[in-house]
């Protein structure tokens, strides 16, 4: 055999076993990469992702080893993200990040609290301090009430009838509703330096008209009431009803012009109704409607409220909200006719009242004949219209010419 085909054989008889080394390197090789990854998991285990992992103790990423003492590598910067995601190596494990591993936890793991609502702050209710009371609030009332010229006499600390008119006044002078309740709105105004003194008081306008075209405000109170009784002695005129009140220059007329009645032999006086507010107004008015109802049960109620106003003025048309009118009567006695009835329409206007609804003015007035009835207007007024048979509407409509 030639030497160049020994040599050619020879190369040939190699070949097989060049591969075969070369396979058993690639082998080796991949049982050592094998073994590397073997390592690396014993040391940093694949835990499933679960919501203890995000609440366990954390470690420390200044800790240079674990609590078994084994050395602890970091998770590559690169591979951190991949790491918390599928739960192993944790956020804490990424290299020099003791600042931003703080801020990740904050974002990732710690969910943003619930603002807890504002609370509404609520101011202490106020007490409304009413008749029948008593304490030193009322007191502190009563003292505010007399600074202001309201009330007079020592405050005593007893919600009585003389603290109610005065709240009532004061309540009347400063836009508030007169109800004679010292509430939260009454007892704000009163303390505060915007209220109202008695002596700006508006002046009583004894001229005023009301009637079914000029209706008085359901607030509207007049000042300077006084207590018929206190003024007037029963041995004069008898109150039909304790505590009735009127206007006081109207009351003190009242009082000289019956005094003068009792000199002339005519006595037996009554005071049947003076001063009503709005609301005992319309308390009439309901009772009415109420009696017409019961003893007519076919009429509708809108029916038996015409009948009622044919008689009872609707609330805040009545003179009686003013004041100034007083039903005088005789006790136990139809008053027309009498001679009571016969001298206060003959002198009545030389003390400054007026009949106030007469038969031959009833369209004028809106109001059916009433001999009971009187008004104050001063004593210019009463004599003018009575020397010209003037109901008050001519009387006003003369004076505004």
């Amino acid at each position: 055999m030639p030497s160049s085909m020994k040599k050619r054989n020879k190369q040939k008889s190699s070949l097989p076993l060049i591969q075969l080394l070369l396979s058993g390197s690639a082998v080796l090789a991949l049982v050592g990469i094998s073994l590397l990854l073997t390592n690396f998991v014993q040391v940093n285990p694949i835990e499933p992702e679960s919501s203890s992992s995000v609440q366990s103790t954390p470690i420390s990423p200044a800790s240079d080893s674990t609590a078994d003492g084994l050395a602890l590598t970091p998770t590559p910067a690169v591979n951190a993200p991949f790491g918390v995601q599928y739960g192993f190596g944790d956020h804490y494990l990424l290299p020099g990040n003791s600042t931003a591993v703080a801020e990740e936890e904050t974002i990732l793991f710690t969910p943003n609290p619930t603002p807890s609502p504002t609370p509404t702050p609520t101011s202490t209710p106020v007490k409304t301090l009413k008749k029948g009371m008593d304490g030193e609030e009322v007191k502190a009332l009563q003292e505010k009430l007399k600074l202001l010229g309201y009330m007079e006499g020592t405050p005593d600390g007893i919600f009585g009838s003389q603290t109610e008119d005065a709240v009532v006044m004061f309540q009347a002078v400063n836009g508030l509703i007169a109800d004679g309740l010292a509430g939260s709105k009454t007892l704000e105004v009163l303390y505060s330096t915007a209220a109202l003194s008695a002596d700006q008081i508006p002046k009583t306008d004894f001229l005023i008209l009301v009637n079914r075209d000029l209706p008085l405000d359901s607030n509207y109170v007049p000042s300077d009431l006084v207590d018929i009784s206190k003024v007037i002695s029963s041995d004069i005129v008898k109150v039909k009803y304790s505590g009735t009140k009127a206007n006081r220059t109207a009351t003190e007329a009242l009082g000289t012009m019956l005094q003068a009645a009792v000199n002339s032999g005519i006595g037996k006086w009554q005071i049947s109704s003076a001063y009503r507010t709005y609301k005992e107004q319309q308390k009439l008015v309901d009772n009415s409607v109420s009696t017409y109802l019961r003893n007519n049960p076919d009429w509708s109620r809108k029916r038996a409220l015409s009948a009622t106003y044919n008689t009872v003025a609707p609330a805040g048309t009545s003179e009686h909200q003013t004041g100034l009118a007083f039903d005088v009567t005789v006790p136990g006695v139809s008053f027309t006719g009498t001679e009571q009835q016969k001298w206060l329409h003959q002198h009545c206007h030389e003390y400054g009242f007026v009949v106030r609804f007469t038969k031959e003015k009833q369209e004028l007035t809106g109001f059916i004949a009433e001999s009971w009835h009187i008004r104050y207007v001063g004593l210019e007024a009463a004599q003018i219209m009575t020397k010209n048979n003037w109901c008050l509407e001519e009387y006003v409509q003369y004076v505004l010419k």
